[in-house]
């Protein structure tokens, strides 16, 4: 008898860890995420602070992680590149980024179009245009086209358009055999008078402006999930959408019977 007493002391406190981390595991589910701030952005879901070790799991959705700097700017790093967040529409699904190297220059040698990979994010085609800038040509027959006078220099010009506006039958059809690189970047239409003279005066605040992105397709995904109360999320072992709710979670075609309260 002693011997099972003193057996079952010593399952006591095994039991009692196994507990607390299924209770509290089941508690970090059901309370709701707290939102943040930095600088004048607002950060909530679906975004989350990467100094937030637990909000990966329950509190956005994946790869909508956001830093906070020391100097209180929201950055969202992609892929070989970060960009200034200046804002986020929870109720447009939309953020305006601007890409951090270009941010403080002069006048900006803009860089190709954001890398998305398989992140839930599109350009907005409502609100972005893309401009095609040529950079460092030469021997280019280019009549009565004028060149951006900051990123010309040496006999080489370098040119911008917006998109499928080059000249009909130009050689900016074989640019690669003229021109060192072309790039293709987007900006705010709002921002962009489409002249010849406003675009190679213009460009440079349009740049740093940034573009438009929104998350619409991660939204649609995660519909079913949300409506019912639920937090889209992900499960980094399945590699997966997951559906988190207040007594656990499901997979994303699901949907919670009283999701996160």
């Amino acid at each position: 008898m002693p011997e099972l007493l003193t057996f079952f002391l010593l399952l006591l406190p095994l039991s009692s860890l196994f507990f607390f981390s299924k209770t509290s595991h089941g508690n970090a589910l059901a309370s709701n995420c707290p939102s943040n701030k930095c600088g004048a952005v607002k950060i909530d879901y679906p975004f989350w602070l990467s100094s937030d070790a637990t909000a990966y799991q329950y509190c956005g959705y994946p790869g909508f992680n956001l830093t906070c700097s020391y100097e209180e700017e929201t950055i969202f790093n992609l892929p070989g590149e970060s960009f200034y967040v200046k804002n986020i529409s929870y109720s447009d699904y939309t953020l305006t980024l601007v890409d951090v190297e270009v941010s403080s220059q002069t006048c900006p040698r803009a860089r190709q179009n954001v890398t998305i990979q398989t992140l839930p994010l599109s350009y907005n085609s409502t609100l972005d245009l893309n401009l095609s800038f040529y950079y460092n040509c030469s021997g280019l027959g280019t009549t009565g086209v004028l060149p951006i006078p900051c990123l010309s220099s040496g006999g080489n010009e370098s040119y911008v358009f917006v998109v499928g506006t080059e000249p009909v039958g130009s050689d900016f059809d074989n640019w690669y055999n003229f021109c060192e690189d072309k790039v293709v970047v987007a900006v705010m239409d709002s921002e962009i008078d489409e002249s010849t003279n406003g675009l190679i005066w213009g460009f440079e605040e349009a740049v740093k402006d940034g573009f438009v992105l929104d998350w619409r397709r991660a939204a649609a995904r995660c519909g079913a999930c949300e409506a019912s109360g639920g937090r889209c999320g992900y499960n980094c072992v399945d590699e997966d959408y997951l559906c988190f709710c207040s007594g656990g979670s499901t997979r994303i075609n699901d949907t919670c019977k009283g999701g996160i309260r």
